[in-house]
């Protein structure tokens, strides 16, 4: 959580020096190859075996998880604070729960509901700050609601192909055929000469790629195995408040009652959203990885 807490202030980093979809292509560029090399050396070449039909679910979960999704909220970090963007995306499980219960006939408790409008009026909270006023935040804060929702059908869509293939599997499907997709945006917009990076930019990719992309994910899906599923996404809810702390520390980004509130807020509704659903839970499991990285 540590790690990822991280990713939010080493996106701020890059984006000072990087364009919006310059940055997500540059990450999965680095990101997607390693991943291979590691999965062929884990789990061999029948990890790579896809079924046709599993295709276009995947491809779906690459657009939703990594094409738009990072050129989104790479977009909206350039608007919001890394506190907002850290808040918000967790928003996801919100989108999450009303189409389960819809669609999936997921069966929604009292704390469910109450953990919805409880995380809703947060999210208002740390939205607004208390005003109705328009100001260029609401603009970010908007686009990191929309990457909450891609999350969320990323999650709703992805979840078809439970249990069917290894995480390994998944994610290296939907790394590649993201790049993919976030090659031609990056042919057609404005990019820096590589070499002309500056070492700290260099570093925050490093960091988005290598750390958050591969070593975190090795390090929660170990603790799934340790710990349990449940007992390791009790974790997930002090991620915001790692990347809260970093940016406060970091980046002088100031921490008003409101928002702290609203940080609150987010935190017990989703936590209490999320509680005993089915759907939830199979994120919590072996997936949990691949669903996590669409938010990091």
């Amino acid at each position: 959580m540590v790690l990822w807490g991280g990713s939010f202030i080493a996106s701020k980093v890059g984006l000072q020096d990087m364009y919006p979809v310059e940055l997500a292509t540059i990450r999965f560029a680095i990101a997607a190859p390693l991943l291979l090399v590691i999965t062929l050396a884990l789990e061999g070449r029948k990890a790579l075996r896809i079924a046709r039909k599993d295709m276009p679910v995947l491809v779906v979960m690459a657009l939703t998880g990594v094409t738009l999704q990072y050129i989104v909220q790479f977009v909206a970090m350039t608007y919001t604070s890394v506190t907002n963007t850290a808040l918000l995306i967790n928003m996801g499980t919100f989108f999450v729960i009303i189409p389960s219960a819809l669609f999936l006939k997921e069966k929604l408790t009292a704390d469910n509901y109450l953990g919805v409008i409880v995380a809703f009026l947060g999210a208002a909270l740390v939205a607004t700050r208390g005003s109705l006023a328009f100001t260029p935040n609401l603009i970010g804060d908007g686009l990191v609601l929309a990457c909450a929702i891609m999350w969320a059908v990323y999650i709703l869509v992805g979840n078809r192909l439970a249990g069917k293939y290894s995480v390994l599997s998944q994610l290296n499907f939907i790394f590649l055929v993201g790049l993919i997709g976030l090659i031609p945006a990056y042919l057609v917009t404005p990019h820096h000469a590589l070499a002309g990076l500056s070492t700290v930019t260099w570093a925050s990719i490093i960091y988005l790629s290598l750390v958050c992309s591969i070593i975190a994910y090795f390090i929660f899906n170990d603790s799934i195995i340790k710990l349990g599923p449940s007992k390791t996404a009790i974790y997930q809810y002090l991620e915001p408040f790692f990347a809260i702390l970093f940016a406060i520390l970091l980046l002088g980004e100031p921490l008003t009652i409101l928002i702290a509130l609203g940080a609150l807020l987010i935190i017990a509704g989703v936590a209490m959203a999320d509680n005993n659903l089915k759907l939830i839970g199979h994120i919590k499991g072996l997936s949990l990885g691949a669903a996590d990285q669409g938010r990091h």
